[in-house]
């Protein structure tokens, strides 16, 4: 009997991850459902969407900003963000909620000198968090990082971003380096470390190593 329910249990996890895969393989914009079962809609970024996402960067806590090396909240940087052939974009989404920007998520190998590696950088707003967003985010990021060969995925996060650190835990990034005191924070009006982890994106590959089988890809 054991045994048949471990048998069910693992089909049923097989099931939830094709489902999950299935859904990550759709065309943009796609529609996700959160905790809470509200409807939210994930699509890439558009130039005309720069004044939501500096209403967006507004209402976000500025630790959580300190991620940016440019000053996100101020629109100059935002529309030099969009323009500027400098800043190597792979992918940049975000997510609304009735026609509200609540998520911003970018995959992007700007600062980096590792053809195999890119970097990741999340946010959800403070009123959405806790309800599965980040991860379902994350795990898109991390679909479009193979669909694009990478082998690394970086991130840079400070330790008391307890929310971002815990999608970190949860997938296995390791901590490369702890640059101490290295970001200001003007609120808090003290410095703080910033943490560099990497995660192999083969291992999360192994997690899906049907999705070649089945799909010939």
């Amino acid at each position: 009997m054991n045994a048949i329910r471990a048998l069910s249990l693992r089909l049923r996890n097989w099931y939830a991850v094709c489902i999950i895969l299935l859904e990550y393989m759709k065309d943009y914009p796609k529609e996700i459902i959160l905790k809470d079962k509200s409807k939210v809609v994930i699509r890439p970024v558009s130039e005309r969407d720069v004044k939501f996402i500096r209403k967006f960067f507004s209402e976000i806590p500025r630790a959580d900003l300190l991620i940016y090396k440019d000053d996100v909240s101020n629109m100059e940087s935002l529309e030099n963000w969009f323009t500027s052939p400098n800043y190597k974009k792979v992918l940049e989404l975000v997510t609304l909620s009735k026609d509200e920007i609540i998520a911003k998520a970018t995959l992007h190998t700007e600062g980096l000198y590792w053809p195999h590696a890119a970097e990741v950088k999340l946010i959800v707003h403070p009123k959405y968090r806790g309800n599965g967003l980040g991860s379902q985010m994350f795990n898109l990021l991390l679909y479009e990082g193979l669909k694009h060969h990478f082998q690394k995925i970086i991130v840079r996060y400070l330790p008391d971003n307890m929310s971002f650190s815990k999608i970190l835990k949860h997938y296995g990034f390791n901590p490369e380096t702890v640059l101490n005191y290295y970001v200001f924070d003007e609120v808090a009006k003290e410095q703080k470390d910033l943490i560099i982890a990497s995660y192999d994106l083969q291992n999360w590959e192994r997690r899906f190593e049907f999705y070649t089988f089945i799909y010939g890809k």
